[in-house]
């Protein structure tokens, strides 16, 4: 089974059919890991959220593509200042714009509503992502994961697969795949920022954030084969070692993998 068949004929469908998601295109996620368009239609249409948008819109003056930049703006900048979107999500679940209360995401908890609100949240898969990282107009970095999630367009996670047609396997080349992608990452921030004597380390720190966001402020990253699943959720813990090895000019990723994998575990844990 290619890792084309195991992703169109078996997981996509089980994400659609199974567990509520919606497929969208790769086109749609802005550099900010946000579907607009998700975020959009759930500020705007989620039960708790009608009447305060109805509200909030009127202080932009009807002017709904301001709102939802400001907002995208507010939502950044937690992100940042968050370990990871489990943390985010949770510390997030509303935010406040003008005064007013938006809701970013429903919880299944809810003793008045039940499951009814939960619901509501859009929850959104896409393949073949291409994470594209530019500095002064030029392509620095770039990867393509081959599924990623979203709930009501916020980025989550992603996940690697890998085909047991070609003799490759979760464990091995999934894992080792997650590992390289994260360490050339950290390379490309150490020889662009880092190296660069002409930024702060406020701005070396933004663009650590911004550029590695995708490992990072992940939930979970996955790889997964027809018969095993591998989840990694500190791949973050591993940066200073990771830079110390490119500072040194070593570039050798054996020592750093050999700890990753450690961690790497078979789900279900």
């Amino acid at each position: 089974m290619s890792e084309l068949h195991l992703q169109d004929k078996f997981l996509i469908p089980f994400f659609r059919t199974e567990l509520g998601y919606q497929e969208v295109k790769a086109n749609t996620v802005t550099s900010s890991l946000i579907i607009e368009e998700d975020l959009q239609t759930f500020i705007s249409t989620a039960e708790l959220n009608q009447k305060p948008y109805e509200i909030l819109l009127k202080k932009y003056n009807n002017n709904a593509e301001k709102l939802l930049a400001e907002l995208i703006e507010l939502i950044q900048e937690r992100i940042a200042s968050s370990r990871n979107m489990a943390l985010f999500i949770n510390a997030n679940k509303s935010v406040t714009l003008k005064n007013i209360k938006l809701h970013l995401f429903y919880t299944d908890d809810s003793v008045i509503h039940d499951s009814s609100l939960f619901e509501q949240n859009i929850f959104s898969v896409i393949q073949e992502l291409p994470y594209k990282y530019r500095y002064k107009n030029k392509q620095i970095f770039s990867f393509r994961p081959d599924i990623c999630l979203f709930v009501n367009g916020i980025y989550l996670g992603y996940s690697e697969l890998k085909s047991n047609f070609t003799n490759q396997t979760a464990r091995k080349n999934g894992r080792g795949k997650v590992i390289k992608d994260y360490f050339d990452a950290v390379k490309v921030y150490y020889e662009t920022f880092e190296k660069n004597s002409y930024l702060s380390e406020k701005e070396k720190d933004y663009y650590r954030k911004d550029l590695l966001k995708i490992f990072e402020k992940a939930i979970h990253i996955t790889t997964t084969d027809i018969a095993e699943t591998y989840v990694i959720r500190t791949i973050d813990h591993f940066f200073e070692e990771v830079i110390t090895t490119c500072r040194e000019g070593k570039y050798d990723r054996e020592d750093y993998q050999k700890k990753v994998l450690k961690v790497f575990k078979p789900y279900p844990l």
